[in-house]
């Protein structure tokens, strides 16, 4: 009897890591007969462009992109509201419950770390492609962990409201101009309320604001 030939599952990647994206596509390219790289993109706005021009079966999205206004989880969402038939695998540094949560809650099927084994990456890429649910060892600690010792929470009043808006923004890596321009105030407004969010929060930097925020499920 003749050999059935197997499509291999094609693979769109979003990453704004140049070298990671190269990195990750060289790996599987030795994977062809199971998983095809179609496109790659540097921002989850262009990752958008990409799908709508040609839909992969799943999407492997990072979760944050620097300096940029979108991250992967809103990227996540839209792509599940436009093409409900592609997966989302979100492929991030960050295990964060918070993070992971927060993908799932906007449609990802799966979220794996950057240090993921080869063999285990094709195996989440192909639950994900099947409709299937997938978590690797990190982010299903993290989950377990979350539900036995929930993180306490902080007081909704630590942060007003704009602050709060302002803190999400600034921790992507936003520029002050950036944050400005998207909340529709001005530069000095801006940097008041980030001098305020770094006051009550007792952060020294962008990084710790954002730790803050995830540790109070604030995200």
């Amino acid at each position: 009897m003749p050999e059935t030939s197997i499509t291999p599952i094609t693979i769109g990647l979003a990453d704004d890591q140049e070298l990671f994206i190269e990195s990750l596509s060289a790996l599987l390219s030795n994977a062809r007969d199971l998983v095809e790289v179609v496109w790659s993109a540097r921002s989850a706005e262009d990752a958008l462009e990409r799908i709508r021009q040609q839909p992969p079966d799943v999407v492997l999205m990072d979760y944050f992109f620097r300096g940029r206004p979108m991250d992967g989880g809103e990227a996540c969402r839209i792509i599940r509201e436009e093409f409900p038939n592609v997966g989302v695998l979100m492929l991030s540094v960050s295990c964060d419950m918070s993070v992971i949560r927060e993908s799932l809650q906007k449609g990802a099927l799966g979220y794996v770390s950057k240090e993921v084994s080869k063999n285990e990456l094709i195996q989440a890429i192909q639950q994900v492609s099947n409709g299937q649910y997938y978590l690797d060892r990190t982010a299903l600690r993290e989950l377990i962990q979350a539900v036995v010792q929930p993180a306490p929470k902080m007081p909704k009043s630590v942060l007003t409201p704009r602050e709060l808006e302002v803190a999400r923004v600034y921790v992507k890596g936003a520029a002050i101009r950036e944050i400005a321009s998207t909340l529709f105030i001005s530069e000095d407004t801006v940097e008041s309320h980030i001098k305020n969010i770094r006051a009550k929060t007792g952060a020294s930097s962008r990084y710790e604001v954002g730790e803050f925020l995830k540790q109070h499920d604030l995200w």
